[in-house]
């Protein structure tokens, strides 16, 4: 029997980057990537902008607000109960896939409403037909279980993870904030649980590849015996062992670049996907950087910069009496790195392309 390949920690950094779109800018729609990126971090408004600036040729805000809007690009809680954009071709199996462990989860923190399931969720649905405003639907959704719920949040939660729902532009939209509108998905139907865990973990495989169980299990959120029947299914599979003798699974035609490869300077959003998406994020986010990166509320992990393919630093931006400024925060002594700052002026243009000057510091 032939003995898995072992990679490197550089091959598996170069993969990564490889298949999010970090090695190169391409010249795709902004659906095609996100479909590519399988899912886009969305708690913060301008996130999935950065992120896709960062990795496509002649990326502008309107491409993806166009996208939105028309409905090819959606917003929704998914993975891990965490907001995301995705391609609304992938949405349902997405969907399908994190309802039956949200709905198991759900069982467990409202017993008592176990048998009433059905019937609440049936008048929800008919409520959701029509775009609904967060208030309203904790108000239904209050009027429905009888005001049993537990907690205030448990009202949004119990809409959300009973029923597909997505967001309504405006949000979703450049830099909006605030309360926004929910309405019932209709596009394809979902497809069984199992048939969409298949599809969601190939993407992944795809996008974030190769991957442990346990990078899957943390990206999705789901358990081993929703994943494993999965990765079944998906036989012929790659099998790959890292450099701590890890199994990693892989699709059997994805791309594994050459460790000569040069990764260019680039910036990335909070919670970016590259660095949260893995049990092990050490293949782009060095391990003394994680308390650095990763802290605050909500779990918050701050925007980065990579140089040589790994996190070097923290970044902010400000504009002040039309100056904008991107201050860079290094982690490592590589200050000077060659387009680190070409690349920070071309993301300052994203951010404020009405400011009069723009400069980089370093804090």
């Amino acid at each position: 029997m032939t003995r898995p390949r072992t990679l490197t920690d550089r091959e598996l950094t170069l993969s990564l980057l490889a298949r999010q779109l970090l090695l190169e800018r391409r010249p795709l729609s902004t659906a095609d990537a996100v479909r590519r990126l399988v899912a886009l971090q969305a708690q913060y408004s301008p996130s999935p902008y950065i992120a896709l600036h960062a990795r496509l040729d002649g990326f502008a805000v309107a491409d993806l607000e166009r996208a939105l809007r028309r409905g090819t690009v959606v917003k929704s809680s998914l993975m891990r109960g965490t907001l995301h954009l995705v391609h609304a071709d992938a949405y349902p199996a997405y969907a399908a896939a994190w309802r039956f462990q949200a709905l198991r989860a759900l069982a467990g923190r409202e017993p008592e409403l176990t048998d009433e399931h059905d019937a609440i969720v049936t008048a929800l649905a008919d409520f959701m037909r029509e775009p609904r405003t967060t208030d309203a639907i904790r108000e239904r959704t209050r009027e429905l279980t009888g005001d049993r719920l537990r907690q205030e949040s448990d009202l949004l939660d119990y809409a959300r993870m009973s029923l597909p729902l997505v967001h309504v532009p405006p949000s979703g939209l450049w830099r909006r904030h605030g309360k926004f509108s929910l309405a019932s998905w209709e596009g394809a139907p979902l497809p069984a649980p199992a048939a969409g865990t298949v599809a969601l973990v190939r993407d992944y495989l795809a996008a974030f590849g190769p991957a442990t169980r346990e990078d899957l299990a943390a990206f999705t959120f789901l358990r081993f015996h929703q994943l494993d029947p999965a990765l079944s299914a998906l036989e012929p599979l790659r099998r790959l062992t890292d450099a701590r003798g890890r199994e990693l699974y892989d699709l059997p035609r994805a791309p594994l670049p050459r460790e000569d490869v040069a990764p260019p300077v680039r910036f990335l959003p909070k919670w970016d996907a590259a660095l949260i998406s893995h049990r092990d994020r050490t293949r782009i986010l060095p391990a003394g950087f994680l308390d650095v990166v990763k802290g605050g509320k909500n779990g918050e992990v701050e925007p980065t910069y990579l140089i040589d393919g790994l996190v070097a630093g923290t970044w902010r931006d400000e504009l002040r009496d039309g100056t904008a400024t991107l201050t860079l925060r290094p982690l490592t002594d590589e200050r000077d790195a060659d387009g680190l700052e070409a690349e920070a002026l071309r993301l300052l243009e994203l951010l404020h392309p009405d400011a009069e000057r723009r400069e980089v510091v370093v804090g």
